[in-house]
């Protein structure tokens, strides 16, 4: 399998050559450092948008390599299901975890929340530094997974100012999990024609005002099975069940 990298989105040269793009650092130290390709070995490439290129290392610069988009490569990864995982933030290793397994799974976008029994607590400049730290992990899960589009990962708030902004008159079909919820997750039938919200709580999971005040929002409780999942599965699990359901795997 070829390695693939991101690119940034590229106009076609009017001249008809194929196009050249170079990349930074990091991406280049990937390719000729840690992969040790040369010059002339074959990648693909994708823009984050949807697009897939077939393309060769013109320049083997481990600062600044360059690459020659060589044409346009069909293919789809994604999900016929637009699910943006809400994810309370949980501890470091469990909260990458949970974000490089959704991209996999297909989630369209991921938004971090902080609720009343969030464990992790930081502060504005360590929320940046997580929020990037994420964003390399979503490049890099799209990189392994074959997925050309990168999920949308919002910027982390907090649960109330995120629910206070959700518009209730949106055709969106609206999913908290709960233990105690009276609907089975088995029992939906999603449709792809409508976004769709995955809400999952902290470790401790959400307390009784939380829930109460997703629910007024107009999200179902929904219950995964007879055993209480931990955060960092209770999501993807869903995400996993909801896909199946619709064909996706």
């Amino acid at each position: 399998m070829r390695p693939r990298i991101l690119i940034a989105a590229t106009q076609p040269d009017p001249s008809g050559e194929p196009a050249i793009c170079t990349l930074d650092t990091r991406q280049s130290h990937h390719l000729v450092r840690v992969l040790r390709l040369t010059a002339g070995a074959p990648v693909e490439c994708f823009d984050g948008a949807g697009a897939r290129f077939d393309a060769r290392i013109e320049r083997a610069d481990p600062k600044a390599c360059t690459l020659r988009l060589l044409g346009p490569i069909a293919a789809c990864a994604e999900s016929p299901l637009a699910i943006t995982l809400v994810q309370c933030i949980s501890a470091a290793e469990r909260m990458d975890w949970t974000i490089e397994k959704a991209v996999e799974l297909g989630a369209h976008a991921i938004q971090p929340v902080i609720s009343a029994r969030t464990q992790a607590r930081l502060d504005a400049q360590r929320l940046a530094r997580r929020h990037a730290h994420w964003a390399r992990i979503v490049e890099a899960a799209c990189m392994q997974c074959g997925r050309d589009r990168m999920p949308e990962l919002w910027l982390p708030v907090g649960f109330g100012h995120w629910l206070g902004a959700v518009d209730r008159g949106a055709a969106r079909t609206r999913i908290v999990l709960d233990p105690r919820g009276t609907a089975r997750l088995g029992a939906l039938r999603p449709d792809p024609a409508r976004p769709l919200d995955l809400l999952v709580g902290p470790e401790g999971g959400f307390d009784a005002a939380e829930l109460e005040a997703a629910r007024a929002a107009g999200f179902l409780g929904v219950r995964l099975g007879p055993r209480v999942l931990r955060t960092e599965t209770a999501g993807l699990a869903a995400i996993a069940a909801l896909q199946a359901i619709a064909g996706d795997f």
